[in-house]
C-alpha cells in the first residue's frame, strides 16, 4: 500500500466517524458536493432539500437501468444516495456498505426502505462472495482509499459477468493519470467517461451559503477551518482546485466482460 496510502486510510478512518457524530442531530444524509446539469428530475417533496446531492447520484447510478438488479454502494456514507437508488431506480436489492460503524448505525436509523440494507465493510476487503452483484456504485469516496488497485480488484471479483461499476470522484491531474492506468489494468471495460467538474463546481457555488450556515451551527469554532475545507466552501483548497483546473472531477461507467 505504501506509507502515503496507509496515512490516508488512517486519517479518514477517524475523520468520518467524527463527522457523523457532529452532524447526526442535523440528519445530514448526503456528504457529496452535488451536481447541476440543467435537467430536472422529479422528486418527492421530502427530497427537494437534497436535490443537488441527489442529482449527482442520479447522474452516476442512473447511467444504466438498475431495475431488478442486485446493487451495492461501497462507502455509502450517511445513506442518502443508497436510499435514493432504492426508492427511485427500482433495483431488486440495494446494499450500502461503509467502514464507519457510526455511519452504518445512522443509516439503519434513518432509512427504513424496502429491500435496502446497510452493513459495515472495508472497500479494500469486502466480505461477499464472488459474482454477488449486478452493479456497484462508488460516489466521491475512492480518493480516500489507501489502495485503489485493491479496491478495483474487489469490484471486479464481486461483479457478475456483464455487471457495471458506476463511479464518480475527483483527482489531481497527476492522480487522474494514475487512476486511468489503474482502471485499464482492472480488466473492466470503460463504457463512458465524463469530466463533470463544471457541474460539480456550479453545485458547490449554489450551496455555499447553506454550508457555511451549517458549519456555524454545528461545528466548534476551533474546527471551522478544517471542516470548511472538507465541505469545499468557496476559498477552500478543493474549490480553488476545481476552479483553476488543478483538480478534475470525473464520472465513469465501466462493465465487467461477459465470460
Amino acid at each position: 500500500m505504501g506509507l502515503k496510502g496507509t496515512c490516508r486510510r488512517m486519517l479518514w478512518k477517524y475523520w468520518y466517524p467524527y463527522m457523523t457524530r457532529l452532524t447526526k442531530d442535523a440528519s445530514l444524509i448526503f456528504l457529496n458536493y452535488g451536481y447541476i446539469d440543467g435537467s430536472s428530475i422529479n422528486l418527492q417533496p421530502a427530497d427537494e432539500a437534497n436535490r443537488l446531492y441527489i442529482q449527482l447520484y442520479h447522474h452516476v447510478a442512473g447511467a444504466i437501468d438498475l431495475t431488478d438488479m442486485d446493487v451495492m454502494e461501497v462507502s455509502c456514507g450517511h445513506g442518502g444516495g443508497a436510499s435514493y437508488v432504492a426508492r427511485y431506480l427500482h433495483p431488486k436489492t440495494m446494499l450500502g456498505v461503509d467502514r464507519n460503524p457510526n455511519a452504518i448505525k445512522f443509516c439503519r436509523n434513518h432509512h427504513a426502505v424496502r429491500d435496502l440494507a446497510f452493513v459495515q465493510g472495508d472497500a479494500e476487503a469486502l466480505q461477499f462472495d464472488d459474482h454477488s452483484f449486478d452493479a456497484i456504485i462508488n460516489v466521491e469516496a475512492s480518493h480516500c482509499y489507501g489502495n485503489m488497485t485493491r479496491f478495483l480488484k474487489e469490484v471486479a471479483r464481486l461483479l457478475r459477468p456483464g455487471g457495471y461499476f458506476l463511479s464518480a470522484d475527483f483527482r489531481t491531474q497527476a492522480g487522474y493519470e494514475m487512476l486511468s492506468s489503474q482502471l485499464i489494468q482492472s480488466g473492466l471495460e470503460i463504457i463512458k467517461k465524463e469530466n463533470i467538474t463544471p457541474n460539480v463546481l456550479q453545485a458547490m457555488e449554489t450551496d455555499d451559503q447553506a454550508k457555511l450556515q451549517l458549519i456555524q451551527q454545528l461545528v466548534p469554532g476551533i474546527l471551522h477551518k478544517p471542516v470548511a475545507q472538507f465541505a469545499g466552501v468557496k476559498g477552500s483548497n478543493i474549490f480553488n482546485g476545481f476552479e483553476s483546473g488543478k483538480m478534475i472531477y470525473l464520472s465513469y461507467v465501466l462493465r465487467k466482460p461477459q465470460l
